[in-house]
């Protein structure tokens, strides 16, 4: 009897999971992963999306909010206090609204001023 014919071990097929050799996957999941985090963007880019904080808010006149600095009397307000140089202001300097976390989901504007301001570290 011939064993020859009768022992021949074909390779098992491989999926394609198996072909995709680890370069490869270390590429891809790096491709992805800073498409995803490019994706999500900054706070200050997407703080159009949020609604502006009106003065009138109830949040707002407690802590005396205001979208111009200016206008607020000098014996309450420090003259180089304003909304963008802020700890609480989620933009940059240059920002005109961003977002801040006094106010959750809305943005403030940069040149504007609450009585919560802090200092930047």
């Amino acid at each position: 009897m011939d064993k020859g014919k009768d022992t021949i071990r074909r390779k098992p097929r491989r999926s394609r999971l198996s072909l995709l050799s680890r370069r490869r996957f270390i590429k891809t999941a790096g491709a992805a992963t800073t498409a995803v985090t490019i994706g999500f963007g900054t706070t200050a880019i997407g703080a159009e999306e949020n609604p502006r904080v009106n003065e009138d808010d109830a949040m707002a006149k407690a802590l005396n909010y205001v979208h111009d600095a200016r206008t607020v009397d000098a014996a309450k307000r420090f003259s180089d206090r304003y909304c963008n140089n802020c700890a609480l202001y989620a933009g940059s300097a240059d920002d005109e609204w961003a977002a801040c976390s006094i106010f959750p989901g809305k943005v403030v504007a940069g040149k504007g001023w609450c009585s919560a301001w802090a200092p930047k570290q």
